[in-house]
């Protein structure tokens, strides 16, 4: 078999995302390493309490509820995939009950913001991270998105603060589709996954 192709063929099956959940602050504590999604944390016994994150590969998003639902948490390779407090991610709690891989998608980062529901109103194209839509684009309020390349974070806040809701390839007719209370949006951002 020729090398080039061996190392190909070898990378791609050892390339499986996981992720460790640890229970208390700066990594200590109980401790769960994960592999693919998990719907429910308390069949692994693992408490729904979530103090601290290490990403080893791919991005993750941990939900408030089980099934996953309820505020969303991603954790990313953005600041090396270590996550040692919950203010990291912006949570509210410590409060994690299930845990799923983000679908990567390898395209070029491409996603169109409309300011009303149905694809309607004001439209603005993004291609990077955008730390301040209002600024920039004056628009802080998004009804639907069509993400047409990558996988994008849309924070309630400027500067990647607040509620967030993952983005994955697919078109979201209205803020509910993603997940969101309400159509405020304040900035985005490309997933890491490396």
């Amino acid at each position: 078999m020729n090398v080039n192709i061996f190392k190909r063929v070898f990378f791609n099956i050892s390339c499986v995302f996981q992720v460790t959940l640890f229970e208390q602050r700066n990594f200590a504590g109980r401790r769960l390493d994960l592999t693919s999604d998990c719907q429910k944390l308390s069949e692994k016994n693992f408490p729904d309490r979530c103090n601290s994150v290490q990403v080893e590969s791919g991005a993750w998003v941990g939900y408030e509820h089980e099934n996953f639902r309820g505020r969303q948490y991603l954790w990313d390779m953005s600041d090396r995939g270590e996550y040692n407090c919950t203010d990291k991610w912006c949570a509210q709690g410590d409060h994690i009950s299930s845990v799923r891989a983000v679908k990567q998608d390898t395209n070029t980062a491409r996603a169109q913001l409309f300011e009303r529901a149905g694809y309607s109103g004001k439209k603005t194209e993004l291609h990077d991270d955008i730390p301040n839509l209002m600024s920039r684009y004056s628009l802080n309020r998004v009804s639907s998105i069509k993400v047409m390349g990558g996988t994008w974070v849309a924070y309630q806040e400027p500067n990647y603060r607040g509620a967030h809701y993952i983005l994955e390839k697919k078109d979201y007719n209205n803020f509910s589709d993603w997940g969101a209370q309400n159509s405020t949006v304040g900035s985005m951002r490309r997933v890491r996954f490396s």
